[in-house]
């Protein structure tokens, strides 16, 4: 199935369903074990008076560039860390459980990376018209921030948190698109799959997000929107995931596509104070995807009679 739409006897399989028990296995270890590192040293971080969490681009930030020891939050922050491979446990022990799934090919199609250059480039392409126009609008309407990197710094930052998230949020694919995307895509197109797939994916987020918006103090109600809004491009990246799979069967296309818009979004957070690229970056991302339903639409083969 390289760089084609799956043919009628996979979209016409019988539909696996996200309640099934191997599934249940697997969301049980991947939410049992990001939840217990994230809430568990969040919780001794808050018992113990230490100061705001460091998440993801705060804590490279600080490991590559900052001036003092991380101190014991950055160690609890480093330790918390460790949750985002939930999924990637996860995946690896279901595979391995599953009859439905053959495990040796789950880790070949990890290890697919020869899947041509244009796929790569396509990554990058529709990265930068999501968040091109967000950091132009921004860069017209919001105030620079104060203490923002020099253009040499701000690269080497980029840099490194790029391979930060190759090695940590990346791996969240093998789960999430290595071991259940290939289950639940069988009698569904991607954008089916995307949704069955995203929503689970993004209520998994819900313990390290919620985090962030309470050391932002930001009220009940702020939270809950932003929580939607959240889940909402969660599952539109979880729709592009799906149609990159469905096309490639690679899940380091998926890995890397993941660590590049994890990262390449954060130059204008650096840049610029009270930033609303996150808002308008989903909307672009639901143009994309909704235009790719559009495309799968037209191009679909015909049913078949029998």
């Amino acid at each position: 199935m390289n760089s084609q739409t799956p043919d009628n006897e996979t979209l016409q399989a019988p539909a696996h369903s996200l309640w099934e028990r191997h599934h249940l296995i697997y969301l049980a270890v991947a939410f049992g074990f990001s939840w217990a590192f994230w809430i568990g040293t969040w919780l001794v971080a808050s018992s113990e008076g230490l100061g705001d969490f460091l998440i993801n681009a705060d804590l490279v930030w600080a490991w590559a560039f900052g001036d003092d020891p991380l101190g014991r939050i950055g160690l609890l922050s480093v330790i918390s860390a460790i949750g985002v491979w939930g999924p990637l446990l996860a995946g690896a022990l279901t595979a391995r459980l599953d009859p439905d799934i053959d495990s040796a090919a789950m880790w070949a199609r990890v290890r697919r990376v020869g899947i041509g250059i244009r796929w790569y480039g396509l990554v990058l392409g529709i990265l930068l018209l999501v968040a091109g126009p967000a950091f132009i609008v921004v860069a017209l309407t919001s105030e620079p921030a104060a203490d923002a990197p020099t253009g040499g710094t701000l690269a080497l930052f980029l840099l490194a948190f790029f391979g930060f998230q190759m090695l940590t949020s990346g791996t969240e694919e093998i789960g999430w698109r290595g071991y259940l995307n290939e289950k639940l895509r069988r009698g569904r197109s991607f954008w089916d799959t995307g949704w069955a797939v995203g929503l689970p994916w993004a209520v998994w987020h819900y313990p390290i997000v919620v985090i962030m918006f309470v050391q932002q103090e930001m009220a009940i109600p702020g939270i809950i929107g932003s929580l939607a809004g959240f889940s909402i491009g969660i599952v539109a990246a979880a729709i592009l995931h799906a149609w990159f799979y469905e096309r490639t069967d690679s899940v380091f296309l998926n890995i890397f596509s993941h660590a590049s818009f994890n990262t390449l979004p954060l130059a204008t957070t650096l840049l610029y104070q009270e930033s609303p690229a996150a808002v308008i970056a989903n909307l672009l991302l639901w143009a994309v995807v909704l235009y790719l339903k559009r495309r799968h639409d037209q191009q679909a083969p015909d049913p078949d009679p029998a």
